[in-house]
């Protein structure tokens, strides 16, 4: 195999391997395990969506689906959970953008950062793992970024915008870089599927019974 060759399927994919574990883990960590506190005005809106101070309410979440600002007044104001899991700061941005059941795709999206990082690094299921975590950046971008580059193009756009949608862009081509390409070097799945070498004597011993009964 060639230099570039190397470079192009075994050392680039190993690199974006790592840069989207460094990158994702963090977000997914902190989502999972962390606690952030809400306002009261988005504590109410995490109430219509079904999340409530005791964690998920499946009815609700079956009854309203996107939620809706009436909903909240059916439940007393003390499960309005001001303090919760910083991944429900995702289950209120999906509801703006008008996702169904934001609550259920916040938790989605934090398995997919904390899971697809580690099963990326190893290299195990790493097509799948890095197809997940596009279709997650390219749902960020689209509920994040697009909005204000529609609204004020590209090179108007504010600068934390403009970073961030760079940031999403720039992930989002790493992530489809290990779909096309594959995990690259230092990864399970390409120990999995290598195949054993065979030794030369053994393949001149079965070149020569081959040419005998031939004969």
């Amino acid at each position: 195999m060639a230099f570039r060759e190397t470079c192009a399927f075994k050392c680039f994919p190993l690199i974006a391997r790592l840069v989207l574990f460094a990158a994702l883990l963090p977000i997914g960590w902190r989502n999972l395990y962390t606690s952030e506190e809400f306002s009261m005005s988005d504590a109410d809106r995490l109430v219509s969506i079904g999340v409530s101070a005791d964690g998920l309410d499946w009815q609700r979440i079956q009854s309203t689906g996107l939620g809706s600002a009436e909903a909240t007044t059916t439940l007393p104001q003390g499960n309005a959970p001001r303090v919760t899991r910083a991944l429900y700061r995702d289950a209120l941005v999906a509801s703006a953008a008008g996702v169904p059941y934001p609550a259920i795709v916040a938790w989605i999206i934090a398995f997919v950062e904390f899971g697809g990082s580690i099963l990326l690094v190893v290299g195990a299921f790493t097509r799948l793992s890095a197809l997940a975590i596009a279709c997650v950046i390219a749902s960020a971008f689209w509920t994040t970024s697009w909005t204000p580059i529609r609204e004020s193009a590209w090179w108007t756009i504010s600068q934390p915008d403009y970073f961030r949608a760079c940031a999403q862009v720039g992930l989002f081509v790493l992530a489809m870089n290990i779909v096309l390409v594959g995990s690259g070097a230092l990864s399970f799945d390409e120990m999995m599927g290598r195949q054993p070498k065979k030794s030369s004597s053994g393949t001149t011993a079965n070149a020569k019974s081959t040419r005998r009964e031939s004969r």
